[in-house]
């Protein structure tokens, strides 16, 4: 679906627990398919869900919440620059890690729960050092968030706690951030210069009258430290992929190609 102004439609997103279903995914393989394909396919979700049944789920009530939760909440772009951009990631040319990095900062800007996890509890783990996150983590902050919500249910069960907690922690360990099993212990997450670049587009996206990027509020989800960003940026700055202007409490980034083309020149 697309939408006209990504700054306005991302302020006013609409809390939802589709991360349920997201999180619960066997194979995001054919996830990333459906991706792909809808771009001039727009049924190929239903032809995957409901014809092939790829994610082997076993039930229609079931395929209908994981079919209303990828239309949501992935199936969604805020404007042309939005799908041109996840159109070519999800194409052919793009490493399977670049696409995983990018697929968090996509259901990021399209989903505010996971959005706010993310940012306020993930992220800040992952930076503080700690070896590993539970479900304990996430369940702390949603019990104390979601009270003081207004835009939230406040009625939410202990069951709605626990499994937004594990769906969420799931599709970390699908995507290679934190090691399967019961401790979710990090993995060490180094993004590539292809897709450090891939995150200056996603960060505008999300403020796009905002070109201080030390202050965008995706920064946390860059994998990159913020004291570190810098340096990282100066040496990919000489490669003509952005023009860049660092005035001491500012780093102002100047996008030079069109997101239509950004993922052609940085992969061929």
């Amino acid at each position: 679906m697309i939408k006209n102004d990504s700054k306005e439609q991302i302020i006013k997103q609409m809390y939802n627990t589709s991360l349920k279903d997201i999180g619960g995914l066997k194979d995001l393989s054919v996830l990333f398919k459906i991706i792909r394909l809808y771009f001039t396919d727009p049924n190929a979700l239903d032809k995957s869900l409901n014809i092939h049944n790829e994610f082997d789920i076993r039930t229609e009530r079931a395929r209908k919440k994981v079919e209303w939760a990828i239309r949501i909440s992935i199936l969604q772009f805020s404007n042309q620059n939005h799908i041109d951009l996840i159109r070519n990631i999800f194409g052919a040319n793009t490493p399977i890690q670049d696409k995983e990095i990018s697929f968090y900062w996509h259901l990021a800007l399209n989903d505010r729960l996971f959005r706010d996890i993310s940012i306020n509890v993930f992220s800040k783990a992952y930076y503080s050092g700690r070896a590993a996150i539970s479900n304990d983590d996430i369940i702390a902050y949603l019990k104390e968030f979601i009270p003081k919500n207004a835009d939230l249910q406040k009625n939410w069960s202990e069951e709605t706690y626990y499994r937004i907690a594990t769906k969420y922690l799931n599709l970390m360990s699908k995507l290679n951030f934190v090691s399967t099993g019961r401790i979710k212990s990090f993995k060490h997450i180094r993004p590539s210069s292809e897709a450090q670049i891939l995150f200056l587009y996603i960060a505008q996206l999300f403020e796009p009258e905002n070109g201080n990027i030390l202050a965008n509020k995706l920064l946390s989800l860059s994998f990159i430290p913020k004291e570190d960003f810098l340096n990282r940026l100066k040496r990919l700055s000489l490669k003509g992929y952005f023009n860049m202007n660092y005035t001491g409490s500012a780093l102002n980034i100047e996008l030079v190609h069109d997101y239509k083309g950004i993922n052609d020149v940085l992969y061929n």
